[in-house]
């Protein structure tokens, strides 16, 4: 009987030309379910494209059950690899897999999939990559004129052309492969593995659940690295993001919801983020709900954008906190999303008459501590769609900008808020490295339902003459203990006919030559306002 086995296995290992290769290798890798790439035919160099080896090994571990592909030491080249159910890439330290620069490597079309992947899966579950081992895209880029406008950013393009900036920027030399792709897939879990210089978004989750993406070094050239976000959860539900640390060309984390399936329980915690774009935001796809969603204890380092909530394409955003986040914002190229500011939080239509209305409601900012050099804002242009914010214990810092397209004017701008709660927070301007452009900490306009507690923050300039805090066309707002800076001559001032039933209350420090109160002669109802020392 021994002697029939062996013979019939020599057979096989003899005419493994002939046969599928995965057999006679799952035999030898089932008993302990791991399948060691070597033996399916792979060279552990990057001269030869390993694509049918690397499936192969992980076929086979699906067909037995599942278990580990493993990547001993070395380098590999592969095109479109397609994870199944129960099937976990390792990748020993000293292992890297790089994606192929030729377009014929990959799979297409795959479902659901708008752009070739290298590492692709389609309703599987209990899948994932570990190991301390390298996942590398082998992205390529170009620098040259601009070829065209990016329409959400038209006008800042055109403040950098004016402002004399070289209209030149990054593009991607193809193919311009995504390096993960999941889609409606369940129970994943990415940890410890290095993913480098993916040409388009790195690690993309698409209506998946149960996701875990924990200790992952994620990064793409912050000067070159046009679309490669770092993680993009996409209309997914339970995900927890932990232990990370992202350095991204583009965003580096970004919640969406391309398809109506809302994005809900997400967790983001304990993760060090540098972006060229925005280190944590939700949107700018959001056809879906966002809800429950967390980020926490994170620090946010030389960032174009700290903090985004943006709304284009109708979803609603509530129950979402940000808390204990430390950030530091420098502004980057034109051609990147942002402009130094450490929160933004908008909401508008993509598409003037096909794009439905958005809200966004409920949101906390809850222990922040930022530095910046552009202007944080609230604003819609949809009307009063943005509701219940609330900041406790925010503090902003204002930095000089880089670039000559200056964009910053005032720390914080609110516009079209109704409920808006700022308690314990604080306004710093750099007095060392000013701008000419620096207006007011506070610009807040067609808001109501305002209350701003304990409160510290003047001008921008010392010897300016703006006021601390601008209230136009804004209702209901309650201002109490206001801490006034010495520099400050006017500490409030109302303007615009829609102001009404403001009550100043207790401006602490005030000295006798500085102003507590401004209404301008357009303020009909002046009676409504109070001041109360």
């Amino acid at each position: 009987m021994i002697i029939k086995l062996l013979k019939n296995i020599i057979i096989r290992l003899i005419l493994v030309p002939f046969f599928n290769v995965s057999l006679v290798c799952a035999m030898a890798q089932r008993t302990d379910s791991v399948y060691n790439v070597l033996d399916f035919g792979t060279s552990g160099d990057t001269n030869t494209v390993s694509t049918i080896a690397i499936q192969n090994a992980i076929d086979s571990c699906y067909q037995y059950g599942g278990g580990t592909v493993y990547f001993p030491p070395g380098e590999y080249m592969s095109g479109t690899i397609i994870l199944k159910d129960n099937v976990v890439l390792d990748l020993d330290a000293e292992a890297t897999l790089y994606a192929s620069r030729n377009i014929d490597d990959y799979r297409a079309p795959l479902q659901d999939a708008t752009r070739p992947v290298f590492i692709y899966a389609n309703g599987a579950e209990n899948i994932g990559v570990k190991g301390q081992g390298e996942i590398n895209g082998n992205a390529r880029r170009v620098y040259e004129e601009l070829r065209e406008v990016d329409e959400f950013i038209s006008d800042i393009t055109e403040n950098a052309r004016n402002s004399g900036v070289e209209m030149k920027r990054y593009y991607v030399v193809p193919p311009d492969v995504a390096m993960f792709i999941f889609y409606n897939c369940k129970n994943i879990t990415m940890e410890d593995a290095s993913l480098v210089e993916s040409s388009f978004w790195t690690l993309h989750m698409v209506r998946c659940q149960e996701v875990l993406i924990q200790n992952m070094f994620i990064y793409s050239s912050l000067e070159q690295g046009v679309n490669a976000d770092g993680i993009d959860i996409n209309s997914c539900q339970d995900v927890t993001i932990k232990n990370c640390k992202i350095t991204a060309g583009d965003d580096a984390i970004a919640i969406k919801t391309r398809y109506e399936d809302p994005c809900e329980s997400i967790r983001v915690s304990n993760c060090v983020l540098t972006s060229s774009s925005t280190a944590l935001k939700l949107g700018t796809e959001s056809f879906g709900d966002f809800r429950d969603i967390r980020f926490e204890n994170c620090q946010v380092l030389n960032s174009n954008r700290g903090l985004s909530i943006v709304v284009r394409n109708g979803g609603t955003v509530e129950d979402v906190v940000f808390s204990n986040i430390s950030i530091e914002c420098k502004r980057r190229h034109f051609n990147w999303w942002g402009n130094g500011d450490p929160i933004w939080i908008y909401l508008t239509k993509k598409h003037p008459t096909k794009s439905k209305v958005g809200l966004i409601k409920n949101v906390v900012f809850e222990n922040i501590s930022a530095t910046g050099m552009g202007t944080s804002k609230l604003e819609s242009t949809e009307g009063v769609r943005i509701q219940d914010i609330r900041f406790f214990n925010v503090n902003l810092e204002m930095q000089q900008e880089d670039y000559a397209d200056k964009r910053a004017d005032h720390a914080f701008y609110a516009s079209n808020v109704k409920g808006l709660i700022m308690n314990n927070c604080n306004i710093d301007w750099n007095d060392q490295h000013t701008e000419e452009k620096w207006g007011s900490a506070l610009y807040i306009s067609d808001c109501s339902g305002v209350d701003i507690l304990n409160f510290r923050g003047r001008q921008g300039l010392e010897d300016s003459e703006s006021p601390a805090v601008i209230l136009s066309n804004t209702s209901n707002v309650n201002i109490q203990n206001y801490v006034a800076d010495p520099s400050t001559k006017m500490v409030v001032k109302v303007s615009g006919s829609e102001s009404s039933d403001i009550k100043i209350q207790g401006i602490q420090e005030l000295s006798d030559v500085q102003k507590a109160l401004s209404v301008d002669t357009d303020v009909i109802n002046k009676a409504s306002i109070q001041y109360i020392r």
